[in-house]
């Protein structure tokens, strides 16, 4: 049966025993909890040992992290508003695309909008 991999993170939050661990994701977990205070020093040091096997992660996150709610938001990444242009201007890719968006200015920009304008509704 396939298993959330944050159900192991609701697991851990609610100290609730699984007993199959088989799909159990480190790096999702600490990842999880790396966004909270009280558990981020937990999170780092499974980071430190990436090579210790699934199961043993999980049953140190199990009886090392205090019963409670986390639900933090996620980081994630601003997108720029003309990013897409400028990819599809010059033909580059989101990387190249975002070096090149601080080196434009706005009247480099305003022409590409310009040029790109097709028209119609």
């Amino acid at each position: 049966m396939a298993v959330n991999p944050f159900d192991y993170v609701r697991a851990i939050n609610e100290k609730r025993n699984i007993d199959d661990t088989t799909q159990y994701v480190p790096y999702l977990s600490n990842l999880a909890f790396s966004y909270s205070l009280d558990t981020v020093m937990l999170a780092n040091e499974m980071n430190c040992h990436p090579n210790m096997p699934p199961e043993c992660q999980f049953d140190f996150m199990n009886g090392t992290v205090k019963k409670g709610s986390r639900y933090n938001k996620w980081y994630k990444d601003e997108e720029h508003p003309h990013l897409e242009m400028v990819m599809q201007y010059f033909n580059y890719s989101k990387q190249k695309a975002l070096q090149a968006l601080q080196v434009l200015t706005q009247d480099n920009i305003r022409d590409i909008i310009e040029a790109m304008d097709t028209g119609g509704r």
